[in-house]
């Protein structure tokens, strides 16, 4: 592995980033955007008295003459000022919640610290304010100890969207800058610290008495280290965006409750720092004991920094309200993440699943109509939007960014699915964490669930067989689809589809352990029998002579998927294996299409051996592999192939290609390529978190 790619460092819940790692590419303080911003930072030293300064390459070359506008000079720069770093030069260790680079004596460290955060609601003043501070603590470290001379190291940035505002002249005794009222950096002021803006730092040319030019949009803060002497430099990122944040709901940043100004975010972000570090540090070192090899352990350290890149934490008429956002498409609280999102959230902080789904009820539930392919009409029931908006703008009731009408493919009707991952999502954070009391106040949301997943199968109980063959009225004149809406017919239908089924017959099965925790026995029973029902009419397409089940029942689809067995995720997290073991037919059917799917060329890539979705697409997403190698390895161990097992190196290759690594963690990627298709700066890799259970277990 190489240490040349992008990773979103973020503090929790601010829907921003500090993105940073690749080598000759800007990066820096990005706040709800679709991937990284566009600042140059510049970290490294030189020896007192030298004009060049060696840096790390986070930042573009070749800089032009910033000056030359004012002073008429010719454009061109003279000499640079600066060494960049070479790629062999650098070592790079990315952890769960750090990241740190190290050149010779030289190195610079980046804490995003992660914990058990409290229900928001009932969080004190101390909780709130260590929690939710919209900051990240970093360090510039320099071991002199062996040297003659003194050391001067540099953090600093320069920012198109500048000038730079010195921190000092506000006050309370930091050292840095910030760039309007939204981001900046700082340090304690303290001997041998000295600050320097300018309009390019690494050769500053112009200064006031106070050696700052305030035309300047380049910033630094500047340390000595004396000979025989080792430094750290600490350093606060900080963040802030006050006031009404969103439209459609009318909300802010819930950490306004307690930090009134960015200033106040770096003064806590400095008082905190060494706390900061420790947790980072106390992540960092459970995944290192986690047993997972190191490929799977760089994959869901990737993730999880990208997943917190797009948390979002608002206050909304007094309460708190919980959003993950899409990755560069920034749609809010997408439903096919959020379900994906179910396992991490639930050990780190489980009361986010229940505000999420809660919205879903309150807000972005609807009841539709059904249709036939052959016309017929019927009642369908309750569903659930595909998400609750876009770019922190709510749509309003009942409706999402996506889902459209009278088309077939993308942005049609996502209800099925939708539906589905209400009850998988519902019963699976009830049984986890024990909180019944809230199941027991949606009882009425889940016996509605209950009868529109019968009536999609068909309105006549004495028709159904458990598939869904009827679509919503909303589709219009089109047909749903599935969350794999970018893939070709084998996954992106949603009528007779084979991962939508298996993953129904789990939420049947959730139903029935939900309904017994209500102590509704006829309703548990009925779900019994419905999901008795659905594993016994897929047994009937397995092919017996192929070995594997098709993708779609209908029209002599042969497309193999690996998705066949993603629903078997939800019982198997619940420990419910003995629930499994009722269906002995189906099971080893299943195991028989893993076996024969993880070979090359069929969900093996032929080229480069990466786990493939489809058999009939490039199109994979690591998430959706992330899942299927967690439910194979437990359940179906026998079909990992050593061809199979060798996945994990590939897919780090995939996310450290070059087509991929400037948008930190990617979703979807081209298997034959390893370049990004789509889903950048995205959250949901963070499923990777379900191998932890496999060592655990």
């Amino acid at each position: 592995m190489h240490g040349n790619y992008h990773t979103q460092h973020a503090p929790f819940g601010a829907f921003a980033s500090f993105t940073i790692g690749l080598h000759n590419a800007p990066g820096g303080f990005g706040q709800a955007l679709s991937g990284p911003a566009h600042q140059g930072i510049y970290a490294g030293y030189r020896r007192k008295g030298e004009k060049q300064w060696t840096l790390l390459p986070f930042f573009k070359g070749a800089r032009g003459n910033a000056a030359a506008a004012f002073t008429g000079t010719e454009g061109q720069a003279s000499d640079t000022g600066y060494r960049q770093l070479e790629e062999s030069e650098i070592e790079r260790q990315l952890g769960w919640a750090s990241d740190t680079w190290r050149a010779g004596p030289f190195s610079f460290s980046i804490y995003s610290p992660f914990d058990h955060v409290p229900e928001p609601s009932g969080m004190t003043d101390e909780q709130g304010r260590f929690f939710t501070a919209p900051v990240l603590a970093a360090e510039l470290t320099f071991d002199n100890t062996a040297g003659s001379g003194e050391i001067e190291l540099i953090f600093g940035m320069g920012d198109p969207s500048g000038p730079a505002r010195p921190l000092a002249d506000a006050g309370g005794g930091l050292c840095g800058f910030a760039y309007g009222l939204t981001h900046g950096y700082s340090t304690p002021r303290a001997e041998g610290v000295r600050c320097c803006q300018s309009l390019e730092i690494l050769k500053h040319q112009f200064g006031d008495f106070e050696d700052l030019h305030r035309l300047g949009s380049e910033s630094g803060i500047i340390a000595t280290v004396a000979a025989g002497q080792s430094r750290v430099l600490p350093l606060a990122l900080g963040f802030y965006r006050g006031g009404r944040a969103t439209t459609g709901l009318d909300c802010a940043f819930y950490y306004t409750r307690w930090f009134g100004s960015l200033e106040e975010v770096l003064v806590h972000g400095m008082e905190q720092h060494a706390a900061y570090a420790a947790a980072a540090r106390e992540r960092d070192a459970e995944l290192e004991a986690s047993g997972l090899s190191t490929e799977q352990k760089w994959l869901l350290a990737q993730a999880t920094h990208s997943y917190y890149g797009n948390s979002e934490l608002l206050l909304c008429e007094g309460k708190p309200l919980w959003v993950v956002n899409e990755g560069e498409y920034r749609m809010i609280n997408t439903f096919d993440l959020t379900v994906d999102h179910l396992f991490f959230e639930l050990e780190w902080h489980p009361w986010a699943m229940r505000n999420a789904l809660d919205l879903f009820v309150t807000r972005y539930a609807y009841e539709d109509n059904i249709k036939s392919p052959s016309g017929e009409t019927g009642p369908g029931g309750i569903s659930f939007t595909h998400d609750m908006g876009i770019a922190d703008q709510f749509t309003p009731p009942g409706r999402s960014s996506y889902e459209c009408w009278n088309v077939d493919g993308c942005f049609s009707q996502m209800t099925m699915e939708q539906l589905v991952n209400w009850v998988c999502c519902a019963v699976t954070y009830a049984v986890r964490t024990g909180d019944y009391d809230w199941l027991r106040a949606r009882r009425e949301v889940l016996l509605a669930c209950k009868q529109s997943l019968e009536n999609r199968d068909h309105p006549d109980p004495a028709k159904r067989d458990g598939l869904l063959k009827w679509d919503s009225d909303r589709c219009g004149r089109g047909s749903e689809i599935t969350t794999y809406d970018s893939l070709d017919v084998s996954l992106g239908q949603a009528r007779n589809n084979l991962y939508l089924a298996v993953k129904t017959m789990a939420a049947w099965l959730l139903c029935e352990r939900g309904f017994a925790e209500l102590k509704m026995s006829a309703e548990s029973e009925a779900a019994a029998t419905a999901a008795e029902r659905l594993a016994t009419t897929l047994s009937t397409f397995f092919e017996e002579d192929s070995g594997f089940f098709p993708a779609v029942f209908e029209k002599g689809n042969r497309s193999r998927i690996l998705p066949a067995v993603e629903g078997l995720v939800f019982p198997l997290y619940l420990g419910m294996k003995g629930v499994l073991a009722r269906f002995p037919r189906l099971l080893g059917q299943l195991e028989r299409h893993m076996t024969n799917a993880l070979r090359p060329g069929i969900c093996l890539d032929a080229k480069t051996g990466g786990w493939k979705i489809s058999s009939t697409s490039f199109n994979s997403w690591f998430s959706k592999i992330a899942l299927a190698q967690h439910v194979t390895r437990s359940l179906f161990p026998k079909a990992m192939s050593p061809e199979a097992r060798a996945g994990d190196a590939i897919h780090v290759a995939w996310e450290q290609s070059a087509g991929t690594a400037p948008w930190a963690m990617c979703d979807q990627i081209q298997s034959d390529t390893g370049a990004a298709i789509a889903s950048k700066y995205y959250p949901r890799g963070v499923t990777a978190c379900l191998w932890l259970d496999e060592k655990a277990g």
